[in-house]
């Protein structure tokens, strides 16, 4: 595996060959990989979990849901604006 010196000469004189466009291309790269490492190394907040709101609620049959979508969707195109 080569080490990180020699990698960063080799990408170094590949860059001398690039043309414009390519080096563009590369700059916008190199800040977006610059981008993801910082959000990486930011302090990331907490996970708040929501197992719980669903703790004591009835619970739903197929039938229930049926019904609610009867009851929001059955009369849809059927009334004109």
């Amino acid at each position: 595996m080569q080490n990180v010196q020699t990698l960063k000469t080799n990408v170094i004189n590949t860059l001398d060959m690039l043309p414009f466009e390519n080096l563009r291309l590369l700059s916008e790269f190199a800040s977006f990989l610059r981008l993801k490492i910082e959000q990486s190394t930011m302090q990331q907040k907490p996970v708040i979990k929501l197992g719980g709101l669903w703790a004591n609620t009835l619970p739903i049959t197929e039938d229930d849901i049926t019904e609610a979508r009867q009851e929001m969707w059955g009369n849809l195109g059927e009334i004109e604006i």
